[in-house]
């Protein structure tokens, strides 16, 4: 009976034993879970960490302040004043010391409509910073997807240099055994030392590389970046693109730059009605109240007297020196500068988009060709193992066949990066992240 309880204590205690580990198991999955990042993921703590984001949401608030200063303009001007006036002598209309409050209200009632073409253009100024801000946040989703792709690439060189190290690896031990039994020569077996040692470094070299990788997107983003959390389910398949006129007709309609000059654009025009108001003559409608007493401190002196008026003023200029005609002239030049560069951006834009399409096509060739490159490389590198075995082919041959895969790979690596980058780069010209 003594017995039996003890077994069962002992499998009660294993029992217990293995409930934390369970729970630390569940634990690591769920961290790796919490840990793991895709791509838009990393693009929007990009938008959130970086300080540049930061400035440029700072001069869209520097922009909303210049529109409500604009408004303000039509609002009355109120004004307070007191003078005291000191005299060697007494006047026939003022005592030696005296002293005056003034309060005035002042409204302008027509300006050739200044005040509204300000409040227009600083509006459209504002929309533009807008645009502006939009166009970063744009670039900076690009930048992370090009990081993001970039470690997908590294992450891939690095397995193809650790299979390359892993097969001259195996080939040096069969070598080293041949050479034993003497099936193979003692410069078979240097060869393929050699080159075990070369891929050893070349192993380390993209170790290094991805790792330099992870601390550009870490850079991107502001924060801290875990590769082994990053899935890359992007990439699982290719990615479809559209014709040059599609392309094209979405780019002019969503880019934030060419929104940006076209407001800027819009501004420069209305800002030439701005300065043409000085054409105009400009009324103001004013009310004051003034009083006056015959010592520094009102309403203590023997004296005192009070004034309201109301007085309405037009006025007009008629000469300063053709000052309004060159501010006209520069305005309009404003104008002109603003539609040449939305014209050259345009045409730079409308380039690239073609360039990259062409691009696009040759890498998903390429990427083709690489796909069977990598079967067939596989295959010669079986045929070759087999006849170095027995004794056909040399170590020169094997090293061949290793490097040929390798190659293949790297090719198949550099085409499939190449082909996202572009679609990528199609998504930036339309304002796509």
């Amino acid at each position: 009976m003594k017995k039996r309880i003890d077994v069962i204590e002992k499998k009660n205690v294993h029992h217990y034993a293995a409930i934390p580990f369970c729970a630390i198991v569940i634990l690591l999955l769920l961290s790796g879970a919490a840990q793991s990042e895709s791509l838009s993921e990393l693009q929007e703590k990009a938008v959130a960490n970086r300080k540049l984001v930061e400035k440029y949401r700072m001069d869209v608030e520097k922009g909303q302040i210049d529109e409500t200063i604009a408004r303000n303009a039509f609002l009355p001007s109120v004004d307070a004043a007191y003078t005291a006036n000191r005299l060697d002598e007494d006047s026939n209309s003022e005592n030696s010391e005296n002293s005056a409050l003034i309060g005035s209200i002042t409204y302008n009632i027509f300006s050739g409509f200044k005040k509204k073409y300000d409040l227009q253009s600083a509006e459209l100024v504002k929309k533009s910073k807008d645009y502006e801000l939009e166009n970063l946040i744009q670039n900076i989703k690009y930048s992370v997807a090009a990081r993001y792709l970039d470690i997908f690439g590294k992450k891939n060189s690095l397995k193809v240099a650790e299979d390359e190290y892993n097969l001259l690896k195996k080939r040096h031990e069969d070598a080293d055994n041949m050479y034993r039994v003497g099936l193979t020569k003692k410069n078979d077996l240097l060869k393929i030392k050699v080159e075990l040692d070369n891929a050893q470094q070349n192993m380390k070299k993209a170790e290094a590389e991805l790792t330099k990788s992870v601390n550009r997107i870490e850079l991107e983003t502001n924060s801290a970046v875990n590769p082994a959390g990053l899935k890359f389910n992007e990439f699982d398949k290719r990615p479809e693109v559209k014709g040059f006129s599609l392309y094209e007709s979405d780019m002019l309609e969503k880019r934030s730059d060419i929104k940006a000059i076209e407001m800027v654009l819009q501004a420069k025009q209305t800002a030439v009605e701005s300065v043409r108001a000085a054409y105009y003559p400009s009324v103001d409608i004013s009310g004051a109240y003034k009083k006056y007493g015959d010592n520094y401190t009102l309403g203590q002196g023997s004296e005192s007297e009070d004034e309201i008026r109301i007085q309405l003023t037009a006025k007009m200029n008629l000469f300063n020196g053709y000052k309004t005609d060159d501010s006209v002239k520069k305005a309009h030049i404003d104008v002109k500068m603003a539609e040449n560069d939305l014209y050259e951006l345009k045409q730079n834009l409308s380039t690239e988009l073609k360039n990259t399409l062409l691009d696009y096509d040759v890498a998903l060739k390429n990427l083709k060709v690489a796909e069977s490159s990598i079967s067939q490389a596989e295959e010669n590198l079986r045929i070759t193992d087999v006849s170095f075995k027995e004794g056909v082919e040399t170590a020169a041959e094997v090293l061949d066949a290793i490097f040929y895969l390798s190659r293949a790979k790297y090719n198949f690596i550099n085409a499939r990066n190449e082909l996202f980058l572009d679609y990528y780069k199609l998504q930036r010209m339309i304002n796509g992240f």
